[in-house]
């Protein structure tokens, strides 16, 4: 075999051999372009399936703050609603305490008053010996029917009472008008037995302050008409 034989051999054998290195790297760069596109797949739908997921989580996030926001402002609309309520409820109070100071003026019905709430009190006490307390300017109408008082309570309850007039201690006067914020009294009356350890307070204050308690709810119903049910609000 000449040097022409033995170079056109190598050649060949060069060929073959580059050719196979060729080919298996074609084979490995497509292997590795598959493995690089399956990877890139699995790595993309895993990121998808977390960015879903924080998307879902966040709009239910949100939507859960709605609903508490749109609660907060239910809430405050309902107190809102309750106290613009209660202030007019209050109104009506003041309005009614306005005119309660008007009562004692005139002195003959005032007198009657005065008499029916004596009566009223030694009802309740059923003691034998009863203190008056009343407003300083009422002593003289309490001294009138003082023995009207002790002989018509005899009369419906069979018993005797002694009634007195506490002259040492005296309701505040009643309102002057003048804007005073002082402590003050529309009328009436406190009793008191057995050394001030009873006591009845029968004052035209309290009766209101009574007659508001029992009567708040049908004010509330006469003003606003019935209370909605909470679907109203819901």
């Amino acid at each position: 075999m000449d040097d022409t034989q033995v170079d056109a051999q190598l050649e060949q054998m060069k060929n073959f051999i580059l050719q196979e290195a060729q080919d298996k790297a074609a084979e490995i760069k497509t292997k590795a372009a598959q493995e690089f596109t399956s990877e890139k797949g699995r790595i993309f739908q895993n990121e998808k399936v977390k960015i879903i997921k924080e998307f879902e989580k966040k709009q239910k996030q949100i939507e859960v703050q709605k609903k508490i926001n749109l609660s907060n402002e239910l809430n405050k609309s309902r107190l809102s609603v309750l106290k613009a309520r209660e202030d007019c409820i209050r109104d009506v109070v003041q309005e009614a305490q306005k005119r309660l100071t008007t009562i004692s003026e005139n002195k003959e019905k005032y007198t009657q008053i005065l008499k029916n709430l004596i009566l009223q009190g030694l009802v309740k006490l059923s003691e034998k010996e009863v203190s008056i307390v009343c407003r300083k300017e009422d002593i003289p109408l309490v001294e009138k029917v003082l023995k009207d008082t002790e002989h018509e309570y005899k009369k419906n309850t069979q018993k005797s009472v002694n009634l007195t007039i506490d002259k040492e201690r005296y309701l505040p006067a009643g309102p002057s008008g003048d804007g005073n914020k002082g402590p003050s009294c529309c009328g009436g009356v406190i009793l008191s037995a057995l050394e001030g350890r009873i006591i009845c307070k029968n004052t035209l204050d309290a009766r209101l302050e009574i007659c508001f308690d029992q009567l708040t709810p049908i004010i509330r119903t006469t003003l606003y008409g019935p209370t909605p049910s909470r679907k109203f609000f819901d």
